[in-house]
């Protein structure tokens, strides 16, 4: 019998990663989430060290190396289906989350809304930062411009330099696209992939029609996040806001959607990236929710020293 969990996180690391700032993201997992949880590191950095460095501080992270670098794009996205059907093979959980080394949980409990909405919305495969349209505004006034909407039209009129370059691998592609697009999914709409939240129902769905992975697509120029959200939209399921209003999800591309004290103020949990906020570099910003954590604790101390 598979352990049940209430969450399920999953953590790409790449060749590029900084240690110190990933084993800060975990840290704030353990710290802000309360629920039953376990982390997957997927690792693609061909570094004989980081299981060693994250287990000494981790030991209970389930640690995947990846016998090769995948790379991005959809490199990445066949690592992730590799670690997503490991999930679903090992335990028993509701919801997966997905983390970029550069994201941050900066409040407490960010499962339990994520886990409501897909008990009110059982259709709803995928959900986070949900961009539909060419042009979508955040709370914060941040634009994003769906840049990736130019690549699918491009593989839609078929004869352009996607297939000229890997033939086989964008017809597979298309196929999937229209089939998408028969089930309602709109062209380019996507679900931001530095983090985000599928439903147990959603990765079963996928795995269910041979889509945990599409084999022989790794050389295909196209994002993760842009085809997981199509191929969701290819099994009849829909995509989840969870980033307007009180929701917990505050993420844009590059950089912060607002100064660390506006997200912590708007009680925002799940955040990326903590690369940079205008003239804050990535230690500066964490240093500002790591003392925040540690201030709760010296809190909670003192205030039981007192009891």
């Amino acid at each position: 019998m598979k352990p049940f969990l209430n969450l399920v996180v999953v953590v790409p690391v790449g060749p590029t990663c900084k240690i110190d700032f990933l084993l800060d993201t975990l840290s704030s997992v353990k710290y802000y989430i309360h629920s039953r949880y376990k982390i997957i590191i997927v690792d693609d950095s061909q570094n004989p060290n980081h299981e060693r460095d994250i287990k000494h501080h981790f030991p209970e992270v389930v640690f995947r190396a990846n016998p090769r670098n995948y790379g991005k794009g959809m490199g990445l996205y066949t690592s992730l289906c590799n670690a997503y059907s490991y999930a679903l093979d090992h335990f028993d959980f509701p919801v997966l989350l997905r983390l970029d080394t550069d994201a941050l949980i900066i409040g407490r409990d960010p499962e339990l809304p994520i886990i409501e909405f897909f008990k009110k919305n059982p259709n709803v495969g995928l959900a986070g930062r949900y961009v539909t349209g060419l042009h979508s505004y955040d709370d914060f006034g941040n634009l994003w411009t769906n840049y990736g909407r130019e690549v699918y039209v491009a593989i839609a009129k078929i004869f352009t330099k996607f297939f000229l370059k890997h033939p086989f691998i964008y017809w597979r592609v298309r196929k999937i696209l229209f089939k998408a697009l028969y089930q309602e999914y709109e062209l380019g709409e996507v679900v931001f992939g530095g983090a985000y939240a599928f439903s147990r129902i959603g990765l079963e769905k996928l795995r269910e029609h041979g889509l945990l992975p599409v084999k022989n697509v790794i050389g295909a120029d196209l994002d993760e996040d842009h085809f997981f959200t199509m191929t969701i939209g290819y099994v009849g399921l829909g995509f989840g806001d969870l980033a307007s209003g009180d929701l917990p999800f505050a993420c844009v591309w590059r950089g912060l959607p607002a100064s660390p004290e506006t997200l912590h103020q708007a009680n925002k949990k799940i955040i990326h990236s903590t690369r940079f906020w205008k003239d804050m570099k990535e230690e500066e910003i964490r240093k500002y929710f790591r003392d925040i954590r540690d201030r709760i604790v010296s809190d909670f101390v003192y205030k039981n020293s007192e009891n």
